[in-house]
């Protein structure tokens, strides 16, 4: 068995391929969409929320408001939008000030992730209740494309609130072990470096070759990679029907559990230092 470090990602696909089919074991195939909300005062974008929907969970990846009344009429269109679809609403963010807002509105803290010297800490919010109302007369359009105007508009508003926020955007580097018999893949682990942070994203081994440390392998060669570029931690996802036994072997430690993350499963936030 050969472990390289695979600097070309020849092998992501296959890797992506493996992971999506052994989850579709557990999850079948589950809808997923993205999503556009816009705010709009007369001809004015006050607000836009753009929103993804996987693993029946609803993910905000980019928000702007005008104030609080707009986000909780964001907030509350998008509750309607996917009530009796999703399980919940879900983002994450380093501001405390966009925490106390999301909070406000009927947003919980969920967990937390820990700063590391050169990394500030993120918040989990949620909402699984679906009962954020607003009685604000603001339109707010509901599309599957996004509208230019507004996308362009929004995107100025997220760069005078990072810069407000003092949140530079990171250099990311992408790390990637594989293992070969001869030269067929059986397996891979993929990871993002951040500033001193690191986050795995996928680790596979086929199910043919399970039983042979191969896992436990890939993960020595990643954290030996990481302690090269003086990650100070490491940060992974896994759920139930994954992996969260063996990460905890390899010393990582539960930062916070996710429940129906999917649906009917749970999912776990871990940690280690190295």
């Amino acid at each position: 068995m050969r472990y390289i470090e695979d600097k070309n990602f020849k092998y992501k696909d296959k890797m992506i391929k493996h992971l999506r089919d052994y989850n579709a074991k557990y999850t079948g195939e589950r809808d997923s969409s993205t999503e556009y909300f816009y705010a709009i005062d007369g001809e004015k974008l006050v607000g836009a929320v753009y929103t993804n929907y996987f693993w029946d969970w609803v993910s905000i990846s980019s928000v702007f408001y005008k104030d609080i009344d707009v986000l909780k009429k964001l907030m509350s269109e998008a509750c309607h939008y996917y009530k009796n679809k999703a399980v919940g609403l879900k983002l994450y963010t380093e501001v405390e000030s966009r925490v106390e807002d999301f909070k406000s509105i009927g947003f919980d803290i969920g967990g937390i992730t820990e700063k590391t010297p050169r990394t500030k800490r993120y918040f989990y919010l949620k909402n699984t209740d679906f009962n954020i109302k607003s009685n604000v007369q603001t339109e707010v359009i509901i599309v599957t494309e996004k509208i230019n105007q507004y996308d362009s508009i929004l995107l100025n508003k997220i760069e005078k609130f990072n810069r407000d926020n003092n949140i530079h955007l990171m250099e990311e580097r992408n790390i990637m072990f594989v293992a070969l018999d001869d030269n067929k893949f059986v397996g891979g682990v993929h990871g993002s470096v951040t500033e001193d942070s690191m986050y795995i994203g996928w680790l596979v081994v086929d199910e043919k070759y399970r039983g042979n440390q191969i896992g436990k392998n890939l993960m020595c060669k990643i954290e030996e990679k990481a302690k090269e570029l003086n990650v100070y931690s490491i940060n992974l996802g896994t759920v139930e029907f994954q992996a969260e036994k063996f990460y905890e072997k390899l010393g990582y430690k539960i930062v916070f559990i996710k429940e129906n993350d999917p649906k009917g499963y749970k999912s776990y936030s871990m940690a280690k230092k190295i």
